[in-house]
């Protein structure tokens, strides 16, 4: 595919501008999570089979396509590149947000580098869910209709990389929990004992506020 060299020539842009705008080399999570985070959306073009592609994350287009444009643009960023450690399932990390700009979409991309896993069967070891909590709707990752982020529905349990997408018009503030389900690994080799995972947060649009980092299985999230 074509797409393997213009997306590694991509995760290499994205590795030096970081190291030189974070004074941090990014983590492998964190390089995909922002270009996942700052794809361009494909919608009405055609896919292999000339059919028109619909709007947000699908089968056609996957999460768009890689646009430095966007990342490198001076859209408000909060990053977190494996800083915190969940080590038992049922731990959450918890950070709140107040957007920027109401007249853009936010978006919020959880992803992590999971621990091995077996050669057959489900290859799932450690498996975190994103939440991001408005007023009093609760949105999880990878459930959309269309280009946005609805209510309702089932958490990921297959998948990596999640995102949520709020539209346009989206103001105030928003909390974002990242949920250790199920740590059954050795995510971070080295560190701790050998159930833990960390992972890394791209939130655009959207400056960091204020709150507790790592809460239970029984606080709100509410802001």
């Amino acid at each position: 595919s074509q797409a393997t060299p213009q997306v590694s020539g991509a995760a290499a842009l994205i590795r030096s501008w970081y190291t030189r705008t974070q004074g941090a080399e990014p983590s492998p999570a964190l390089t995909k999570a922002l270009l996942v985070n700052t794809a361009t959306d494909l919608a009405g073009g055609l896919n292999g089979k000339g059919d028109t592609i619909a709007a947000g994350p699908n089968t056609d287009q996957g999460w768009g396509r890689v646009n430095l444009g966007n990342a490198f643009d001076s859209t408000p960023r909060e990053y977190r590149d494996q800083a915190d450690l969940l080590d038992a399932s049922g731990e959450s990390v918890v950070s709140s947000y107040a957007i920027q700009d109401s007249s853009k979409p936010v978006k919020v991309t959880l992803a992590w580098t999971d621990a091995p896993g077996p050669t057959s069967g489900n290859p799932v070891v450690n498996d975190l869910d994103l939440e991001v909590a408005r007023g009093a709707g609760i949105y999880k990752g990878n459930v959309f209709a269309g280009a946005t982020s609805r209510t309702g529905g089932d958490a990921d349990r297959r998948n990596n990389v999640e995102s949520v997408h709020l539209p346009a018009g989206t103001s105030g503030r928003f909390a974002v929990r990242v949920r250790g389900t199920t740590i059954a690994g050795n995510g971070v080799p080295g560190v701790g004992d050998k159930t833990d995972q960390d992972f890394a947060l791209v939130v655009s649009n959207a400056a960091e506020q204020p709150a507790p980092m790592l809460v239970h299985e029984s606080t709100t999230i509410d802001d």
